[in-house]
């Protein structure tokens, strides 16, 4: 039995997102869909392979805000699945004390 090392709930709610490789701005936004989400990371599919410790800028879709949430992230792991589909780890960098609320909040109510 493995001990759960996450200080915060995470929820497997999909959610719509984009994401550009961090300082890339003539770099165009690719859709992605979160596979699960807490308030300091998230797990998403994406098509093409993201580099370990690649930094994001992504814009996640919230049901709860009316403009997407953009936040910093940085790529923990990458792993490309028998599909063809690459899915990654993404740990939340320089969240606000408020992003990070909003992201919670929304995952304690999804968990209830």
């Amino acid at each position: 039995m493995t001990t759960e090392r996450r200080r915060f709930t995470r929820v497997t709610q999909p959610f719509d997102a984009n994401y550009r490789i961090y300082g890339e701005l003539t770099e165009s936004w690719r859709r992605i869909r979160t596979l699960n989400i807490s308030a300091m990371g998230m797990r998403f599919r994406s098509a093409d392979l993201i580099e370990d410790s690649a930094k994001l800028e992504i814009a996640i879709n919230l049901p709860c805000l009316r403009e997407p949430l953009v936040v910093l992230g940085r790529i923990i792991w990458s792993q490309t699945m028998a599909s063809g589909v690459t899915e990654n780890g993404c740990e939340f960098i320089d969240v606000t004390p408020q992003q990070g609320e909003q992201i919670d909040e929304l995952v304690k109510f999804l968990s209830k």
